[in-house]
């Protein structure tokens, strides 16, 4: 039998560290170095592997991307010779964290847009995936990130789309589920149990053991931004978004996803690409580039001895406001 994982899938902000968290009261393991939480954005924890959600960052930097890119990438991207070093230092991450997990979860919004790399690692290392879409709407989506990051409502809900809709097609004969995120916190027993089933998975510990765990954890202040009736917009980018979290809402009620509207989507998409000025396109590549450098820079400075025993000594400047 194949090893399992199981795969969230979701935007940035849409519930998915919340779903990934209740997932440890089932028993799916997350691996022991996980991000820990910032103060009023994710108080109780990201709940992603710091060395897969490292290499996600150093494979968008490779590529000239970045988690915030609103491009498409050209045709078979992850098929790159440049690609191989983080192939293999996900495979060892893999081994070393979860070789003896009889289940086990990846949650990273970046595995959304590097699916199809991650999955020819999976056939690799013959494990299978499952996926869990947690779905939340791109306005709920869009404050969260406005108030994080400044980010503009159509920058939000174009990469709200691109993250659902690469996911989607890719995924594409695998087993999946779609959960809505604001249902899930209203009736998490229910919808655990649907997991469960619909992805043909036995959780290590059964939901109805864990309840009370579930109930701890899963409290009102997880839902920052509620979920609001929106009103109709025309203009491509809003108007697309919405289509789509229409089709994915139906999937989370139990109907099956069609895929026919979803080709239909996904033309769109590529139709509001290809309106972006050359210019734009152009500095979108280039700032990709200067920013992918940085960040794997920074990975390589975080990781380092001298970060880790100077730890102390930042601590001290900034108890006392003044350099050590």
């Amino acid at each position: 039998m194949k090893k399992q994982v199981l795969v969230i899938i979701g935007m940035h902000r849409s519930g998915t560290s919340a779903s990934t968290g209740a997932l440890r009261y089932l028993g799916v393991d997350l691996g022991d170095r996980l991000y820990q939480g910032h103060a009023g954005i994710n108080d109780k924890g990201y709940f992603e592997h710091a060395g897969i959600a490292d290499t996600n960052d150093e494979v968008l930097a490779t590529l000239g991307s970045s988690w915030d890119d609103v491009l498409l990438r050209s045709n078979d991207w992850w098929k790159q010779e440049k690609l191989a070093l983080y192939v293999h230092k996900v495979h060892r991450l893999i081994r070393q964290d979860f070789s003896r997990s009889p289940l086990w979860a990846v949650k990273d919004p970046r595995v959304c847009r590097l699916l199809p790399w991650w999955l020819e690692i999976f056939a690799t290392l013959q494990i299978a995936p499952h996926f869990l879409f947690v779905v939340r709407s791109p306005a709920a989506v869009h404050r969260s990130l406005e108030k994080r990051d400044g980010f503009p409502r159509e920058k939000s809900f174009l990469l709200w789309a691109l993250h659902y809709l690469e996911a989607e097609r890719y995924s594409r004969g695998y087993a999946r589920t779609f959960v809505d995120f604001d249902r899930f916190l209203e009736e998490p027993v229910e919808s655990l149990l649907r997991v469960e089933r619909e992805l043909n998975l036995t959780f290590p510990v059964s939901v109805d053991e864990a309840k009370a765990g579930l109930s701890n954890f899963l409290s009102p202040d997880l839902r920052h931004h509620t979920a609001e009736q929106e009103p109709r917009e025309v203009h491509p980018i809003p108007e697309l978004a919405q289509d789509l979290h229409a089709e994915l809402l139906r999937a989370t009620g139990g109907a099956s996803l069609n895929t026919t509207v979803m080709d239909e989507l996904w033309a769109r998409m590529e139709r509001i690409q290809q309106g972006f000025p050359e210019a734009l396109v152009s500095h979108i590549r280039s700032s990709g580039i200067i920013r992918g450098d940085l960040q794997i820079t920074l990975n390589r400075i975080f990781r380092s001895w001298s970060w880790v025993i100077g730890k102390p000594v930042r601590w001290m400047e900034r108890r006392f406001g003044r350099d050590v």
